[in-house]
């Protein structure tokens, strides 16, 4: 079997220096949890304006590594659509969800953009869940978030 060649982060941890060192968040951090809920109501409107912010805030420097959503009671509209994301970009993670059925969860993100993504602490120290454009959510029912994340 023919060997290739090594990993960026493999060949910089087996001969470390000055100019090559492995942020302790690659290789060999403390993942963090951090769960939320966020409760929709008949009342809620999650249109592109509208939507809600979970868990805390997360440090700057913190690579997110997972997001997993569940909706885990009831069935909101056919038509609901979310997105999640932060301040600075409402999609960084998760582009147009639909969770019209109960039950479904989500792991991700699906967006290229959040895959690994390190806060910078400007606008994306919070994770928020957004309905996509126009899109209601007019039923009741809880949407469970957990967010991995390592900051050392």
């Amino acid at each position: 079997m023919a060997k290739y060649a090594d990993g960026t982060n493999y060949a910089k941890s087996i001969d470390p220096s000055s100019t090559n060192i492995v942020d302790p968040g690659i290789l060999g951090g403390k993942v963090r949890v951090m769960q939320d809920v966020a409760t929709v109501t008949a009342a809620t409107n999650l249109n592109s304006s509208g939507y809600f912010i979970v868990g805390k805030k997360l440090p700057t420097g913190a690579q997110v590594i997972s997001i997993q959503l569940a909706n885990a009671t009831t069935a909101l509209s056919t038509n609901n659509h979310i997105i999640v994301g932060d301040e600075g970009d409402d999609n960084r993670y998760f582009t147009s969800l639909q969770l019209a059925t109960a039950g479904p969860v989500f792991f991700g993100p699906n967006a290229a953009a959040g895959m690994n993504y390190v806060v910078t602490g400007a606008t994306d120290n919070y994770i928020r869940i957004a309905g996509a454009v126009n899109a209601s959510i007019i039923s009741s029912g809880t949407i469970g978030v957990t967010v991995l994340y390592t900051v050392e």
